[in-house]
């Protein structure tokens, strides 16, 4: 008899998600594009910048569109602290992991720049010029 065990591991993105990348799902699913863009296009010369001003719903759309979904708080940290993570800009990230805070249900988000930090808490439906976003997909499992 033998025994297999299975790891899943996630499998990040390179780096957050680019205007460009984000632009494909905002023509693909008639979604509103960020404040920032220009009539439904990020501004020339930033599509490979993070894409911001997405709230939590928003994110987590992006991310099942292709196929992954957001990384909780603890994929995050100890894939950041592997140092296996490329930031491209100087933002907090989206997790999926919900904090209760008096009763209120706020999303962690963890960067910026090339910290480790998962401190920052926010309402999902919150967008700000600082909040990004990168998915994982899990791996297939490894024996």
């Amino acid at each position: 008899c033998v025994l297999a065990v299975y790891v899943l591991a996630a499998a990040f993105d390179p780096s957050e998600v680019t205007n460009a990348e984000y632009l494909q799902f905002v023509q693909a699913t008639h979604r509103s594009a960020p404040e920032y863009w220009i009539h439904g296009r990020f501004p020339t010369g930033r599509g490979t910048e993070p894409v911001v001003l997405v709230n939590f719903d928003e994110a987590e759309s992006y991310c099942r569109f292709v196929g992954k979904r957001l990384p909780t708080v603890e994929e995050w940290r100890s894939t950041c602290e592997a140092g296996k993570l490329k930031k491209r800009g100087d933002i907090w990230e989206w997790t999926s992991t919900e904090v209760d805070i008096g009763g209120r249900t706020y999303m962690a988000l963890c960067g910026p720049a090339n910290t480790c930090d998962c401190s920052h808490r926010y309402l999902p439906q919150w967008k700000n010029s600082v909040k990004g976003f990168r998915c994982v997909q899990v791996a297939t499992p490894v024996t």
